[in-house]
């Protein structure tokens, strides 16, 4: 279907819906929550809702759980006024001191869902989590209601249903849709209106709690002799297990080298890591899929662990094993299948990628030792570990005939040339992946000897760490202390990390990694003086006592690491440098046009959007937003404009109410999405790519141009590497290039290619 005339009503559209050429628009309508002359002018009705006093004193509504009911808690139903013309949004206020139990408050107009329930495009309304997203002020959500609903009209229907937390890799509706057993995070107002961003009135920006800046003052350094003791105790019993597996197997065989850890120099280690391997080579005489079929990891942590016994295994490697063959020829068929079927399953998504590629790596190792002429060269497989870090293109599996594929064409990187992956667009968690960096760095030379690994790992390491250090944010703990958050809100992979865990130079919180892994890895100056700035917030201590809760072999494997990683860095003398978007730094702009990211700081204002925004299948108009101020914060899905190269082909909405990128786990049948049937323009895909209407794609929807006008910000992309666009600038009092502050006389201003221009419009 051609999609000329669409586009263009569609821009027309948007170009005044987004604000760019309207006024400023006031509040439509506004409902208070738990007062009941407001209530009762907006026809409220609850179920399972209590009234409760919440922040600052003031009267807020909870949502509570239903005894014996699977999946919704309580419910609340209002109307409210529209514009019968314009794009109309709805904002719900939230006090950022409370927590709202991982639960999830969903959105529906005129009884149709609002955005989808796990990484949509149009989100729900609020994904929460146990931690307190911004402590002492006020946050607000805002949504897009479908014009198509509100068209003609002065009222609509709304209501807010809450829900448990979803496990997002339940495969059953069991593991996937948890009970909701603690009452929802509190509802304090909603509002409707017409600009994209909400702006709180004077009187609601004074609302706030006055809090100094404070900085923690425990736990302390007795921290790191905990850690060594539940190391231990872990380790003890590893080591008293009849049988373990790959992954733990390769946790002792690095504690095999530390010497404050019961297993250093223990002959048992060597042992349990032998046994180990014969054990997983006689379920693969069985079964040889079951220790590779589905897996990223195939047997890589083994063959890691293997690799620290050289010596021992060239003792015995000879040795028959029941089907009479030797232990290496048995080993050597294992591992060469393990390799045949990793570099024909190699992963698109950035951190699949290395994880696949590492693993790919340490067999193939293990196998040139037991058999090199079977072992691919070993050029090839560290060029995997360069395409999976985005030193060279990504040439996707090799077929069966050992030939690239090259799935996304010849020119896709892993990794934009700023250092963001790409996974399809900006994101938070799954973006945090210097552990996995630090583990292919390490594994291309020999422990503890830096100067023997890769210098082209190690500097796009640091490239990325430079990178990602805009993505922090000065904000408090759960506790009311200094700490730095990493940026998830404006994430494609991201659910329920609003806020994310505390995070400096690295994402220390998470089981997989430290927060100072990379910064011990390399010592250079700026991961290191990132690793001091989370050591003089006193943060570095608390979050390690916090990982301790985890009882996992992945929390034990990072904090076996810790103690030594600690001495490096209390070596170091103070460097220079703290993350750019701390308290007291300097105006900072980062954009990344490859990724369709912005983050800016601008004073003590802090703005992050995703301008290319869970866009999967086709073109969405859609921005994501995350506004930090001294008085509030604002989370928004909001339009903008965008022009892209048509492909000629549209995608239409199907009926999906939970995953948005697919359509397993329809565990909401009795559920009506609003965006069912909406028809969406595809972008043209690069020659050579092979791309069917209806399949995830990083072109599908990726635009040329992109122009946002949120607050007072206005912001053109342009994504193209050759082409020159021009961006209007909007009449006002004063208009300001940032981050010069220049005053812009222009009317008219150019933006060049892989380029991003903003200006404060006031």
């Amino acid at each position: 279907m051609k999609t000329m005339r669409l586009w263009m009503c569609v821009v027309c559209g948007l170009l005044f819906a987004s604000g760019l050429y309207a006024r400023k628009t006031e509040v439509l309508d506004e409902i208070v929550f738990g007062h009941s002359a407001s209530e009762k002018k907006h026809g409220f009705s609850a179920k399972a809702s209590q009234v409760v006093t919440g922040g600052l004193g003031e009267e807020a509504r909870v949502l509570l759980p239903i005894p014996g009911e699977r999946v919704e808690g309580g419910h609340i139903t209002f109307t409210m006024k529209v514009d019968p013309e314009k794009q109309n949004y709805f904002t719900a206020r939230f006090w950022g001191s409370d927590s709202g139990n991982s639960n999830i408050l969903i959105l529906f107009c005129e009884g149709k869902q609002i955005g989808y329930r796990h990484l949509g495009d149009y989100d729900v309304l609020d994904i929460a989590n146990e931690d307190k997203p911004y402590s002492g002020r006020f946050t607000y959500a805002t949504l897009p209601l479908p014009i198509s609903m509100t068209r003609g009209k002065k009222k609509i229907e709304l209501s807010i249903r809450s829900t448990g937390r979803i496990f997002r890799y339940g495969e059953t509706f069991d593991a996937y849709q948890k009970v909701m057993e603690k009452p929802s995070k509190a509802l304090y107002k909603g509002y409707t209106h017409t600009e994209t961003c909400f702006q709180p009135s004077e009187k609601e920006k004074k609302q706030i709690e006055k809090n100094e800046r404070r900085v923690r003052t425990a736990p302390g350094a007795e921290v790191m002799e905990e850690v060594r003791q539940f190391v231990n105790r872990q380790i003890s019993g590893y080591l008293n297990q009849t049988e373990i597996d790959q992954e733990t197997a390769s946790l002792l065989a690095y504690a095999y080298h530390e010497p404050w850890t019961v297993a250093y120099r223990n002959k048992d280690v060597g042992e349990k890591v032998i046994r180990t391997a014969d054990r997983y080579y006689e379920r693969y005489a069985q079964n040889p899929k079951s220790v590779y079929d589905g897996s990223w990891l195939t047997v890589g942590p083994l063959c890691q662990a293997l690799n620290s016994f050289i010596p021992e295994i060239r003792e015995i490697w000879d040795e028959k094993m029941p089907n009479g063959k030797t232990r290496r020829e048995n080993w050597t068929a294992m591992c060469r299948e393990c390799v045949d079927y990793a570099k024909t399953h190699r992963r698109s998504y950035t951190n699949q990628s290395m994880i696949v590629d590492l693993h790919l790596y340490n067999v193939n190792r293990m196998l040139s030792i037991l058999s090199p002429e079977e072992a691919l060269p070993v050029w090839q497989t560290l060029k995997f570990i360069y395409e999976s870090m985005g030193i060279a293109p990504w040439s996707g599996s090799l077929s069966a005939t050992g030939e690239l594929t090259w799935p996304l064409g010849k020119s896709y990187y892993q990794f934009s040339p700023d250092g963001l992956s790409k996974e399809l667009g900006y994101v938070g968690g799954y973006g945090e992946i210097l552990n996995w960096m630090v583990h292919l760095y390490e594994v291309t030379g020999e422990r503890g000897l830096t100067d023997t690994r890769d210098p082209l790992i190690r500097a796009q390491m640091l490239k990325i760490m430079h990178t990602r250090s805009h993505f922090r944010y000065p904000t408090l703990d759960n506790d009311g202390y200094a700490a730095m958050r990493g940026e998830s809100v404006i994430g494609w992979r991201d659910h329920g990390y609003y806020p994310a865990g505390i995070t400096y130079g690295e994402r220390g919180y998470h089981r997989e990694g430290t927060p100072i892994m990379a910064a011990a890895a390399t010592l250079d100056p700026e991961a290191v003086a990132y690793a001091q700035q989370m050591m003089e917030d006193n943060q570095f201590f608390a979050v390690v006592k916090e990982k301790m809760k985890d009882r996992g072999l992945n929390s034990t494997y990072t904090l076996l690491r810790l103690p030594g990683e600690y001495d490096l860095i209390m070596k170091q003398p103070r460097r220079e440098g703290r993350l750019p978007m701390s308290d007291g730094m300097p105006d900072a702009l980062f954009s990344d046009e490859e990724v369709g990211v912005v983050a800016l700081k601008n004073g003590d204002e802090i703005l992050y959007t995703s301008l290319y925004w869970r866009a999967n299948f086709a073109v969405n108009f859609l921005a994501r937003v995350h506004y930090i101020t001294p008085e509030c914060d604002r989370v928004a899905t909001v339009f903008e404009d965008i022009r892209y190269t048509p492909s000629g082909f549209t995608y239409t909405r199907p009926e999906r109410n939970n995953l948005y990128f697919s359509p397993a786990r329809n565990f909401y049948p009795e559920v009506k999405s609003a965006h069912t049937g909406e028809q969406l323009p595809i972008a043209k895909a690069p020659e050579g790519v092979h791309f069917e209407p209806g399949q995830e794609s990083v072109y599908a929807g990726k635009g040329d141009f992109y122009t946002l006008r949120y607050g007072k910000y206005l912001i053109a992309m342009n994504c193209t590497p050759d082409r020159t666009f021009d961006v209007e600038v909007p009449a006002a009092k004063s208009v300001r290039a940032f981050p010069s502050k220049e005053t812009v006389t222009e009317r008219v201003l150019q933006v060049e290619p892989k380029s991003t221009v903003v200006l404060i419009v006031e």
